[in-house]
């Protein structure tokens, strides 16, 4: 099974070439997107919003982790001991 997205501002020319392809693969027309390949698709005034929202979501839960608490970051603001004085010898360690 393979899937596509077929959009664009002109219907005439969608319904067109969604006739060109049925005409040569098997197809299902699925109507409006909503959720495609784990992205969400929106309808907005100016197109389309596409987000991973709903991803974003369900990564902590996946891990096992939907009650911990969130934080901004992993590390501290400050530079102090973020950094080396030294660039690393061998980067491919990290």
């Amino acid at each position: 099974m393979d899937d596509i997205l077929l959009t664009g501002s002109n219907s005439s020319l969608l319904q067109s070439l969604i006739t060109l392809l049925s005409s040569e693969f098997k197809l299902r027309d699925l109507g409006s997107a909503h959720y495609f390949l784990g992205i969400e698709v929106t309808p907005t005034s100016m197109g389309l919003m596409l987000t991973q929202h709903k991803y974003a979501l369900d990564i902590p839960s996946r891990a096992g982790m939907s009650t911990c608490k969130p934080v901004d970051t992993l590390v501290s603001a400050s530079k102090n001991g973020l950094l080396p004085s030294e660039p690393f010898s061998n980067s491919t360690h990290f």
